[in-house]
């Protein structure tokens, strides 16, 4: 079993979703190329979120939220914005600029999951973000070897509670009924990337279907 179909098996997702992209228009359209593992991440499960961490950003779809050039273009816009101030927004910059990061996950907290231009596509290293602040995280690895390691409980991220430390802080909720409380366990939330809006990007990308409901 490969590293991608461990992910799926350990979110529950049954069989690839068989996302398609035009890649050359993607990779055209941001500037370069983009690693392979995370390629096939995108075609395994497509949009979506891998609860309780972040929502894959993939590109080609209509939802701006999910959509990975129209987040880069959003932080592209706050790095012109903030160009010279005193503070700057996160602790480096955006892609074009050398070594700059493009997203590929955020949160719904505020975190975000960036990939960090160094090198060659396939061996930048991943870049965690908090909300707030110039702290980060660098994982010296791919997207899916990332992944795998934060599903499993395996990274220490000072700001980015583990799965253990989310079930220990719902245990000693006093609002929540222990007997009630349901173990926090990586699940893919499936989402078709649709999402209507005025100035939309074109969408080049979709799942394939094989007929069945």
């Amino acid at each position: 079993m490969g590293q991608v179909e461990d992910i799926a098996r350990i979110v529950g997702l049954e069989r690839s979703r068989n996302f398609t992209v035009d890649w050359q228009v993607i990779e055209s359209d941001i500037g370069t190329a983009l690693p392979r593992d995370y390629k096939e991440l995108a075609r395994y499960f497509g949009p979506g979120g891998f609860s309780p961490f972040f929502t894959l950003l993939v590109p080609g779809v209509a939802s701006p939220a999910m959509e990975l050039r129209r987040n880069l273009a959003r932080w592209q816009k706050v790095d012109v914005e903030y160009r010279g101030k005193s503070k700057e927004i996160t602790p480096f910059p955006h892609f074009p600029h050398p070594g700059g990061s493009i997203p590929w996950g955020n949160s719904k907290y505020g975190e975000g999951y960036y990939s960090r231009t160094v090198g060659n596509p396939d061996e930048w290293p991943v870049l965690v973000v908090p909300a707030i602040g110039q702290d980060f995280y660098e994982y010296q690895g791919g997207v899916v070897d990332f992944i795998h390691h934060l599903l499993t409980d395996r990274l220490d991220i000072p700001f980015l509670p583990s799965l253990a430390q989310l079930n220990d802080e719902a245990e000693l909720d006093p609002d929540v009924d222990t007997d009630e409380i349901e173990e926090i366990r990586p699940e893919f939330l499936p989402h078709d990337g649709s999402w209507p809006y005025d100035g939309a990007l074109p969408v080049i990308a979709g799942l394939e279907t094989d007929g069945e409901s």
